[in-house]
């Protein structure tokens, strides 16, 4: 069992010089394949279209059903579904991006393009710092956010275990479905106002603005997906309530899934630092060892995505935009085998699902154990 001062813990990736050498190695290509190609880090045109693709796809929709036009409840129900997945898509492609200062080198351009988490239910501040946290600690209990549940799921073999994670492999999918409906109703005033930590930051105190910026964006949000529906749309207000509820469900589990199958699955290792809060890797090879890529060769799927789904190349550079993680995952794989490292790939999403699933049902077992570390820790 790990520790209760886990999460207290100043954690450190320590390598040695030919771990080290590895991830200098991939920098150079990767600046390389930047200068050889005149390329920038950043958005491109094809991620200009994208961003423009998502404003238009989410006003025509909103139109559509501002417009009442849609005389069947189900119809209204149809588009509202359509728009929750328009907001992921925004979320995946646009949002991700802006909070990690990969969509542009300009600090204002991320900062407001960043909104569109407010814009589609969220907060972007609060988004920064959590997803922060997972980054820097990938699938370490304690500092690791994503791994924090309060016990309603075990992620990890460190999570105490209850008698209802028996069955978390049948109910951890039915309450994905409510991840999104979750975020927009109470996820953020939860962190914001009944939380003291984020991680192993602790007592934090946010800026008073981004009280503010909380209210103003959820205000803006039941405004424009639920309030104005329900004054101008004909159908009777809990017909837009369902609808509007109904826009969380799948999106919300798709939004949950493509996340969690990158981490959270059979064969990824949970490290834990030793008593002077060390990680003996350094944190390009902590983070090969614990995330796996997915339908890395699917132009539609990783276009739709975001790039998620190209997600260790992601971890190691956060700030270069989405959309030259195909080109760069090749020069990370070709590291990898020059220096023997193994890189983690699933051909497609339901193998990536299938491997979930049996790790969550692994670790419905009081007495399940996992990797701590994998083969790139004993490069020496």
């Amino acid at each position: 069992m790990v520790k209760a001062t886990t999460s207290n813990k100043r954690v450190r990736f320590k390598g040695n010089p030919r771990k080290e050498e590895f991830i200098n190695e991939l920098r150079s290509r990767v600046k390389a394949y930047f200068a050889d190609n005149n390329l920038s880090q950043f958005a491109n045109t094809e991620m200009y279209i994208k961003t423009v693709f998502a404003a238009v796809t989410w006003i025509g929709t909103w139109l559509w059903i501002m417009s009442d036009t849609l005389t069947s409840g189900w119809g209204l129900y149809g588009v509202y579904l359509l728009l929750g997945f328009i907001h992921i898509f925004i979320a995946f492609n646009i949002m991700h991006d802006a909070t990690h200062d990969a969509y542009s080198s300009k600090k204002w351009v991320n900062k407001w393009l960043g909104y569109s988490m407010d814009f589609v239910g969220g907060n972007q501040y609060l988004f920064r710092r959590m997803h922060g946290a997972h980054h820097g600690y990938v699938n370490i209990r304690g500092i690791d956010v994503t791994l924090e549940t309060h016990g309603l799921f075990r992620f990890t073999p460190d999570e105490p275990w209850l008698p209802k994670h028996k069955y978390q492999h049948f109910y951890t999918f039915l309450l994905y479905s409510f991840a999104m409906l979750q975020w927009v109703t109470m996820k953020d005033f939860k962190w914001f106002l009944g939380e003291a930590h984020i991680g192993n930051q602790k007592n934090i105190k946010h800026p008073r603005e981004e009280y503010v910026a909380l209210f103003i964006g959820k205000t803006v949000f039941y405004g424009l997906t639920l309030i104005l529906p329900m004054i101008f749309v004909s159908h009777a207000w809990y017909i837009v309530l369902g609808a509007w509820v109904f826009m969380h469900i799948l999106p919300g589990l798709v939004f949950a899934l493509i996340f969690q199958v990158t981490h959270v699955y059979d064969g990824t290792t949970y490290p834990l630092p030793d008593n002077n809060g060390n990680i003996d890797n350094n944190y390009a090879l902590h983070v090969l060892e614990t995330t796996a890529d997915f339908s890395r060769h699917s132009r539609l799927g990783s276009w739709l995505m975001g790039g998620i789904n190209i997600h260790v190349i992601h971890h190691i550079l956060p700030q270069v935009c989405h959309v030259h993680y195909p080109a760069l995952t090749k020069i990370l794989k070709q590291v990898c085998d020059e220096y023997g490292i193994e890189y983690q790939e699933n051909p497609d999403f339901w193998t990536a699902l299938k491997k979930h699933y049996v790790i969550l049902k692994h670790l419905s077992h009081p007495d399940a154990t996992v990797p701590r570390v994998g083969k790139s820790a004993l490069i020496a």
